[in-house]
């Protein structure tokens, strides 16, 4: 057997499958060589090839998917590539992943966020082919609407995990937004990816408490729910579909109401951001209202327990939906119901991963709709608000907004003003790596230059932009080569 990787760390999850399975090292070498031959697939793999595996030994393909077809057979379910321990490397033209299902139990949501996160950390090009379907978080909406009672979440497995553990994962994750917030997703996505791989497996293989296990069940739910917020701002749109979906049925089965809402929440505000990029009335119609779909199945999943941020916060997403459907009445209904409900807000009685939706945040959120539906002054009062008043750490927000406000002054003809303001976008969004803030400056750009003839000042702006697009592209293009 020939080896296309470097022997690591010893490979623990292959050898707990193998003890599971009861299968000898000898034993695994025979039925790897059988299955290989029954599709026509000679292999040379033996005792000594299976014990480099166990060593860390990454095999040649096809070898880590028939080991885990396998070990699926011997053990009744179905067992992934990386859940051996493998580093997933299928070729494009056999990979049938979908990833896009609820299984309708707590392990079967577990190995498809192991499997998931595996995929994504070992496939540089992963669901690069797939789009975004908004149809798709239908199921889980609904699967989530009538989820039966939370299963028991105690395991015993392995190594004995206790609340410190958890408190750390959260602590890690809480850290990752923060960077994500000022630096974005390009330079720090891989990270999250790599901690909801490596404790999702923990979920499967840990011994912990009920309790325990419903605040496991919860960390990862957090850390797939930024993976997924991730993807989509380095614009992959399936790859974040999948992560969101798969975040749901985490939270649900951890009992966890409240995150479930904040979950659908984010599958709407994604559903919006594609419709505004919809090239058809059909689809943009079609994604607000799968948008406003989503919102009111994020309040119904709270079963009346949703905190006054968290209330306000699917009351803004509803009215986003309501403004890309151009229904200005119902926008100003869910806008008005956002504002009621932050005021009644405690912040000692929020959870704690709701703590980013900040006033500023609700702002913008507000501001947007509102300038949508044709309330131009009173929504760039509410943007200029959220850029007055975000913390400094909020670089990417802080862009959104500069390019908010510039659209709003070129609209009102304020072109200097605008192209000030275009220049600050440029320089926020140089110091951060995101595919959002690039296409908030060339939707700028194409408002921009119709005009650049009335005003040196939107000539430079255009050039401004131009010129980070291409040094953007060339990076991409480059460490597409590497």
């Amino acid at each position: 057997m020939g080896r296309d990787g470097r022997a690591g760390d010893s490979n623990t999850a292959l050898r707990a499958l193998l003890d599971e399975a009861g299968m000898s090292n000898a034993a695994l070498a025979r039925a790897v060589v059988t299955a290989g031959a029954e599709e026509g697939v000679h292999v040379g793999t033996n005792t000594t090839s299976v014990k480099r595996m166990l060593d860390g030994s990454q095999p040649r393909w096809p070898v880590p998917r028939l080991v885990a077809k396998v070990l699926s057979r011997h053990l009744h379910r179905e067992i992934s590539v990386t859940e051996c321990g493998f580093a997933d490397r299928t070729p494009a033209s056999d990979d049938r992943y979908d990833g896009l299902q609820c299984s309708g139990t707590l392990d079967g949501t577990v190995r498809t966020v192991v499997e998931l996160s595996g995929r994504d950390m070992d496939r540089r090009k992963f669901l690069l082919g797939s789009a975004f379907t908004a149809a798709a978080f239908s199921e889980p909406a609904l699967f989530a609407l009538t989820v039966p009672p939370t299963e028991n979440t105690a395991r015993v497995a392995g190594k004995r995990i206790g609340m410190p553990d958890v408190e750390i994962i959260t602590e890690n994750i809480a850290h990752l937004r923060r960077l994500d917030h000022r630096y974005s997703s390009g330079r720090v996505r891989e990270q999250i990816v790599q901690l909801l791989h490596r404790e999702a497996s923990t979920v499967m293989h840990g011994s912990y408490s009920e309790k325990t296990g419903k605040a496991l069940l919860g960390a990862v739910a957090q850390a797939s729910w930024l993976a997924g917020s991730m993807a989509a701002d380095v614009g992959r749109h399936s790859l974040a579909q999948r992560y969101y979906i798969q975040t749901l049925n985490l939270a649900m089965s951890a009992g966890d109401r409240l995150y479930a809402a904040n979950v659908l929440s984010h599958m709407s505000r994604l559903t919006v951001q594609i419709g505004h990029g919809a090239i058809t009335d059909h689809d943009r119609l079609r994604h607000a209202r799968q948008a406003i779909a989503l919102a009111r199945a994020g309040h119904s999943v709270t079963d009346g327990k949703a905190t006054p941020v968290l209330s306000a916060l699917l009351h803004a997403v509803e009215a986003r939906g309501h403004a890309l459907l151009g229904e200005a009445n119902a926008t100003r209904t869910a806008v008005l119901q956002a504002e009621r409900c932050y005021e009644r807000a405690r912040a000692d009685d929020e959870p704690t991963w709701l703590a980013f939706y900040t006033e500023a945040e609700l702002a913008a959120d507000l501001g947007r709709c509102l300038r949508d539906v044709g309330e131009p002054e009173q929504g760039t009062r509410l943007i200029s608000q959220a850029m007055d008043t975000y913390e400094p750490w909020r670089v990417r927000s802080r862009c959104f907004v500069q390019t908010d406000l510039a659209t709003a002054h070129l609209v009102g003809r304020d072109y200097e003003h605008a192209a000030a303001l275009g220049r600050d976008a440029v320089r926020t969004a140089a110091q951060v790596s995101s595919t959002r803030t690039l296409d908030r400056l060339r939707t700028l750009q194409r408002q921009v230059r119709p005009l650049r003839a009335s005003s040196r000042h939107l000539g430079e702006l255009d050039e401004r932009i131009t010129d980070l697009l291409t040094r953007n592209r060339a990076r991409r293009d480059e460490d597409s080569t590497t």
